[in-house]
């Protein structure tokens, strides 16, 4: 009877380690990107973009994007970058989008 709990409790555990670690794409997928212009850069790790060109989307003026950690020592105002975002778009003035990815145009 005690090896049957202690195998139970052996193999609950191991399952809830697989599972906890299982093969699931944690990695978001960059579904849209734009081509824009930085126009501001706030303290709160965001930024205003002017969107100039947009690849399968809809976006149009400016949009708030998140700036990843260490990015403001690379991109500057003025600036021009492509934005790669998961494709959703937030309801608010002006449009806010989760960043993914932001290389800067040479």
């Amino acid at each position: 009877m005690r090896n049957k709990m202690v195998f139970s409790l052996c193999l609950t555990v191991v399952t809830s380690l697989l599972f906890a670690c299982g093969s699931e794409n944690l990695e978001k997928d960059v579904k849209a990107t734009f081509v824009g212009t930085i126009e501001e850069i706030h303290s709160s790790g965001t930024a205003y973009v002017s969107e100039i060109e947009a690849n399968d989307n809809k976006l149009s003026g400016t949009v708030e994007i998140d700036l990843p950690e260490n990015v403001e020592e690379t991109i500057h105002v003025g600036d021009k970058v492509i934005v790669g975002y998961d494709g959703t778009t937030m309801e608010v003035a002006p449009v806010g989008i989760s960043t993914i990815t932001i290389e800067k145009v040479k």
